[in-house]
């Protein structure tokens, strides 16, 4: 079996497995935000695009959105599904990159915060953000939490077919590491890939003193699932707003 890094075989099956993702109530929600904490958007850079399912969503909205993912592979996905000169594609770990150009919005989605596994890499990524950011902009991202593990972890284990490629799926959650493990076993013409994904589950609290920590950001609001209710250590998952402040 050929282990390969996270988003590389999987990539070619990524769309497929998670086709059961509210997308579209995703975007509508994010709109939402948008509505309510800058209406003025129009710029905006999605990191951790992935194979851009999001970013065509948001260009039917009527932004201008460019997209960012470690993974080449991803973003290949991405290029093909976004057919437009005027949506620029970047290559790189999102806690190193710092654009050329400024955003009204910044977003991170789908628990990709999730990935930074240390707190260092969490700081640099918030300061990259602030660089990113015209002022007064807005940066939104999410984070699956503990109770999300806990609740969760089993149901997540799956096996299916994409096309010409079989997978099994494999959930579970170190809980005094503090780390959620999905480890995937993809298989094509008799050749098996492995990909193993670690996230690290924070708490609310760390979240907020990171953004403490920078003093690049105010918190405007935390809310859970999807909801403008306040956001806890009983959500699965935890919908931060932070604005920009300027030095």
């Amino acid at each position: 079996m050929i282990q390969t890094q996270p988003y590389t075989v999987l990539a070619e099956i990524y769309d497929c497995i998670m086709k059961d993702v509210p997308y579209k109530k995703w975007a509508k929600y994010i709109l939402k935000l948008i509505k309510n904490f800058h209406p003025k958007t129009k710029d905006i850079l999605e990191l951790a695009c992935g194979t851009g399912t999001m970013l065509s969503l948001l260009l039917k909205f009527g932004f201008k959105v460019d997209g960012l993912d470690i993974s080449e592979k991803m973003i290949q996905k991405a290029r093909e599904k976004i057919k437009s000169e005027n949506v620029n594609f970047f290559i790189a770990d999102m806690a190193e990159f710092k654009p050329d150009k400024k955003y009204d919005l910044v977003i991170c989605l789908y628990d990709s915060i999730n990935y930074l596994t240390e707190e260092e890499k969490l700081l640099r990524l918030l300061s990259n953000v602030w660089e990113s950011l015209q002022n007064g902009g807005i940066f939104i991202f999410d984070i699956s939490t503990e109770y999300n593990s806990i609740q969760n972890a089993i149901a997540m284990n799956t096996k299916g077919k994409c096309d010409d490629y079989k997978f099994v799926r494999r959930s579970y959650f170190l809980r005094d590491k503090k780390l959620h493990i999905n480890e995937f076993e993809i298989e094509r013409d008799g050749e098996k890939f492995f990909e193993r994904h670690i996230q690290r589950i924070y708490k609310i609290s760390e979240i907020e003193n990171a953004v403490e920590k920078t003093g690049l950001f105010k918190v405007l609001a935390r809310y859970s699932n999807f909801t403008f209710s306040e956001g806890s250590e009983w959500s699965e998952r935890i919908h931060f707003i932070l604005k920009k402040i300027e030095l």
